[in-house]
C-alpha cells in the first residue's frame, strides 16, 4: 500500500491497483487529480462526519456544465448522495480526461479530475 498525492493506492489479489478518493468536511476531493489505467475502478469514500457528497460526471446534473468534462464516447455517471461513512465506485473503460464535481458543493469549488490512460 502506498500514497500518491494524498490518495491511497491499494493492490488487490489480481495485481490491479484500486484508487480511493476521499471526500471530507473541507468540501474537497482528495486527491483532486488522479491518474488511472483503462479498466480500473475508482472508489469515492465520504469521510465527512456531517456532509453528504456526490461524485458526479453528468453535465445535466450540475449548475455549471463546464465543471464536468467527459472524453468522446464516455457516458455520464453520478453516484447520487453518498452519506458520511459510505462509499461508491465506478470503473473507467474509456481513456481520456474526466472532470467531475460534488453537486451539493459544486459552487464551493468541489471539482476534481481523473485522467484515464490506455
Amino acid at each position: 500500500m502506498g500514497m500518491l498525492g494524498g490518495g491511497l493506492w491499494l493492490t488487490g489479489c489480481q495485481g490491479t491497483a484500486k484508487a480511493i478518493v476521499e471526500m471530507d468536511d473541507d468540501v474537497r476531493f482528495d486527491p483532486a487529480s488522479l491518474t488511472v489505467k483503462v479498466g480500473e475502478t475508482v472508489t469515492w469514500r465520504n469521510t465527512s462526519t456531517r456532509m453528504v457528497h456526490t461524485a458526479t460526471g453528468d453535465p445535466t446534473k450540475v449548475v455549471d456544465p463546464t465543471n464536468v468534462r467527459l472524453p468522446a464516447g464516455a457516458g455520464p455517471w453520478d453516484s447520487g448522495p453518498i452519506p458520511g461513512g459510505e462509499s461508491w465506485s465506478h470503473a473507467f473503460d474509456i481513456p481520456g480526461e474526466y472532470r467531475y464535481c460534488c453537486v451539493p458543493h459544486e459552487l464551493a469549488g468541489m471539482v476534481a479530475t481523473i485522467v484515464v490512460e490506455p
